[in-house]
Formats: structure tokens, C-alpha cells, sequence
């Protein structure tokens, strides 16, 4: 098991856990909207493990690209969780 922190609440969670599935079934402040890496609605800023979750794909990538954001910045939406990692929602 490993520990994601989301807003200042620690979850213990399986490592490959999506970010997804894990803010859907804790009730944590990220809002999704299309689940798909086309919004940004679910942008999260990772605070620490960066190298814990997976890589950004093309479609998380493009996103990103588009909204101009902080390389720290992620979607909740395409992250998987592959070792302890600490998130906020992004402003």
C-alpha cells in the first residue's frame, strides 16, 4: 500500500490505483468533468512524488500544452498512482 495525500487527507491506496478512482471513491475536492483529458476540470498541482505517478500521454499532454500550465500541474482524470504522492486541487 501507499499513501496519497489530497488536500492535507491522507489515502492509503494499491500502487496502479488510478487518480480517478481514487478521488471518486473517497469523496476528495478534485471535480471532474469529462473524464477523458479533454476539460481540464480535474487539473490537480502535485506538491511532492512527482515521479510517483505515471507519465503524461499525448491527450494529458496536449491539454496541459493548451492551458499553459505549471509542469507540476496533472489531470486527475489520466494519472496513475505508482508510489506515495502528495496533491492539491490546482487554482
Amino acid at each position: 500500500m501507499i499513501t496519497v495525500n489530497i488536500a492535507g487527507r491522507k489515502i492509503e491506496v494499491a500502487t496502479g490505483t488510478t487518480m480517478q478512482h481514487i478521488c471518486d471513491e473517497h469523496d476528495t475536492p478534485v471535480t471532474f468533468g469529462c473524464r477523458a483529458a479533454r476539460c481540464g476540470a480535474c487539473m490537480i498541482k502535485v506538491m511532492s512524488g512527482a515521479d510517483n505517478l505515471s507519465p503524461a500521454g499525448p491527450d494529458e499532454r496536449a491539454v496541459l500544452d493548451v492551458l499553459a500550465l505549471s509542469p507540476d500541474c496533472r489531470l486527475a482524470c489520466q494519472a496513475t498512482v505508482l508510489g506515495t504522492v502528495t496533491i492539491e486541487v490546482a487554482d
